[in-house]
């Protein structure tokens, strides 16, 4: 029962959520893994796996802090330090230099010239006093002796000891330098000193001695580079953390639940509570929403016309949330197991190849989550799915059913053992791995080959293993077609190259055309001898009535359907059944009739008596059949056997095919009619064995 348009929109709308949720639903169970009711403390009873990968947040920390740890404290050349030595450097020979002054005036000066020189005792005295003063007022214990050189010393050499010893401490000073590489610079500087210049070995041992007191290392703590660094060190092994592959045991029945085991299991979502895990389910309704989204627009868009039926739209549905509730119940035993393949070759072969591919890429990212993002499951889902779809489109006879499933199983096979073999897993994990795809693959194909005669059924559509199976001569309808009206089906094989090839120019389904046209004339079992192509002698037509003639003739496409739904044809075929003569007229048991009233000088007969109560053709594939059915009858009801004449017979029928408004829902456009009467013109010449003559100017030899 069709219903009204108004309830089917509201019907639509709210199908939308609920298959939403549906999906929703699906996916969250099938990806929400077993939990089990442990607390910190409990012993085990379950062996317990990860069920995705996860990084291990307490092995992850431990090692991070001790990288952190290991890094050496950052020090930096303090210019305080260096200032404080520099001056340090400076009151010391500034000291020296005054009481050099005092004891020995240089000339010049103001000193009294009469003073006379200080004594030896002086000197030693002055000294004493001076080592007292170094080291109270700058913690420096000088050797007396060395300081009684200094104070000794004529003034140009202490000047040059003085300036020497000013360069070395600036050079020194000028580096990071720590207590070890202050020694080792001092001994180096000191002793290139002695090697490279004429100078007093007495003096440069005095220069060491001195700097060696003064000099202190100039470095100094760094806190916050330390820091930065020990936490540079820390978070670099948090970005490259501890992983705990998907797979790997966690727990051994009989270890006891600590902390860490505990809060890494709660990280895995496997502690039973009570709690609804609200945030996991949004995140999967924001997954399936945009791929909601582009399955419509890419339908709307692209399959506009097929899912305009609400039975293709529901067939659609079905074989997509069939794999899909499939995959939430396998994805706790085996994810790799989901059955990708029984959408793919249903879509492939009801829908074509782009859109089973764009189904199947859209179904593996949403099964995704049941296979743990698992990119062996993506990679072999896409492989195999691909494949399926391609073999199925190009299946042209019911036996290659058996390379559907061949071809499936290989690439699941193969590609899971690459995949095996680049990550160097071990050789029983990739056997079992391409076991459980390959069986995978297998099962799927034949579910979908299996359940496709039930999809025809329930919705009333066909596909083309379907067509195929009935394109075969030993199907019972076309074996009694050949026997009982011979004439007929040779004419249903003419009819149907036309329309292949027609189809075909013009981009319709050229095995639904083919098919069609060998079911359209099958209500003529009824009563085989009542058309001519199967008489032989004697017309029964010429004993009876012309309206009883134009009864039984236009009774056929009736009789047609009658007998496909008896043997259980699919919609499709027997749409182009009830459909090839449109609301035509029977032309000639018209006339008879007219030139019978006339002679007999009665009323002219009802036209509407000799016209076709048939639907006009509602599809490309039902009007083509209609004008090949048309065609083929004049061609051999006039004998045409030049391409000339046939061209201009065939135009004549389309044209008035057009004025009788019988094309007009069948979305024909007139380019496809030039189209199809080019592609009719080419079946002829083959059959007339005579080469197309193209309107070429100026021909190209072949």
């Amino acid at each position: 029962m069709k219903l009204p348009a108004k309830i089917q929109t509201i019907l639509t709308y709210l199908l939308v959520p609920v298959l939403l949720i549906i999906a929703v639903a699906a996916i969250y169970y099938g990806s929400i893994p077993e939990k089990y009711p442990l607390t910190v403390g409990d012993t085990s009873p379950y062996d317990i796996t990860a069920s995705r990968s996860i990084r291990d947040k307490a092995a992850t920390d431990q090692r991070a802090n001790k990288a952190a740890a290991d890094v050496e404290i950052v020090v930096v050349r303090s210019e305080a330090i260096v200032a404080e030595v520099m001056g340090r450097f400076d009151l010391f020979f500034d000291q020296i230099a005054a009481l050099r002054t005092e004891l020995f005036p240089e000339p010049g000066s103001d000193a009294d010239p009469d003073q006379p020189a200080a004594s030896d005792a002086t000197i030693r005295n002055l000294v004493t006093e001076l080592v007292r003063d170094f080291d109270r007022d700058m913690g420096l214990v000088v050797s007396s002796d060395d300081l009684e050189i200094f104070l000794r010393m004529d003034p140009e050499r202490f000047r040059s000891v003085r300036g020497h010893a000013r360069s070395i401490a600036t050079l020194i000073m000028s580096e990071p330098v720590d207590s070890y590489s202050l020694n080792s610079a001092l001994s180096n500087r000191i002793e290139s000193l002695g090697d490279t210049t004429n100078f007093n070995r007495e003096d440069v041992s005095l220069i060491g001695n001195v700097l060696g007191l003064i000099l202190v290392p100039n470095i100094a703590y760094d806190s916050i580079a330390t820091e930065n660094a020990r936490q540079a060190a820390f978070d670099k092994v948090q970005n490259n953390p501890v992983l705990i592959n998907r797979g790997a045991r966690i727990i051994s029945q009989g270890d006891v639940i600590t902390s860490e085991t505990y809060e890494l299991l709660e990280e895995l979502d496997l502690i039973e509570t009570d709690g609804f895990d609200f945030r996991y389910l949004m995140g999967i309704l924001l997954m399936v929403l945009p791929l909601a989204f582009i399955a419509w627009f890419y339908l709307k868009k692209y399959e506009n016309e097929s899912i305009h039926l609400r039975n293709n739209r529901i067939a659609l549905i079905v074989a997509i949330l069939i794999p899909l509730v499939a995959s939430a119940a396998l994805a706790r035993i085996e994810p790799l197991a989901s059955p990708i393949y029984f959408t793919a070759v249903l879509l492939a072969a009801y829908y074509g190849f782009r859109t089973s591919s764009l189904m199947a890429l859209l179904l593996t990212i949403a099964i995704l989550p049941m296979a743990g993002f698992d990119p062996l499951f993506a990679v072999v889902a896409l492989s195999g799915s691909s494949v399926a779809a391609l073999f199925t489109k190009g299946i042209s006879r019911r036996d290659n059913y058996a390379y559907i499933i061949i071809a499936t199983a290989s690439t699941n096979f193969i590609t899971t053992l690459a995949f095996g073999i680049l990550l160097k897993e071990e050789w029983p994990t990739i056997s079992l791995n391409c076991a459980i795809t390959s069986l995978s693959g297998t099962i799927s194909v034949i579910a979908a080959i299996g359940i496709m005669p039930l999809f025809e059924m329930i919705f009333n559509s066909v596909s083309p293993l379907r067509l195929i199976e009935l394109s075969q001569p030993g199907n019972p309808l076309l074996r009694r077609l050949f026997i009982e009206a011979p004439g007929t089906s040779q004419h249903s094989m003419m009819v149907a190259n036309l329309a292949d090839a027609a189809a075909e120019a013009v981009g319709a389904n050229p095995l639904l055309a083919r098919v069609g046209a060998y079911y359209h004339d099958i209500g003529k079992l009824e009563s085989p001898m009542m058309f001519t192509e199967n008489q032989s002698g004697e017309n029964p037509h010429d004993a009876l009535d012309p309206a009883e003639s134009a009864r039984i003739i236009l009774g056929h496409p009736d009789a047609g359907v009658r007998i496909a739904r008896r043997y259980r044809l699919p919609s499709p075929l027997i749409n182009i059944i009830q459909e090839h003569h449109g609301s035509t007229m029977q032309a000639f048991f018209y006339q008879k009739a007219k030139r019978l009233a006339e002679e007999n000088e009665t009323e002219e007969p009802d036209a509407s008596l000799f016209r076709y109560r048939c639907p006009v053709p509602s599809s490309r594939e039902s009007a083509i059949v209609m004008l090949s059915d048309s065609v083929e009858a004049a061609m051999k009801s006039t004998s045409t056997h030049q391409l000339e004449a046939a061209e201009s017979l065939i135009r004549r029928i389309i044209k008035i095919k057009n004025e009788q408004d019988q094309l007009v829902h069948s979305g024909l456009s007139f380019r496809d009619i030039e189209t199809i009467i080019a592609s009719f013109l080419q079946v002829y010449a083959g059959h007339f064995h005579e080469r197309v003559k193209y309107p070429d100017a100026n021909p190209v030899r072949q």
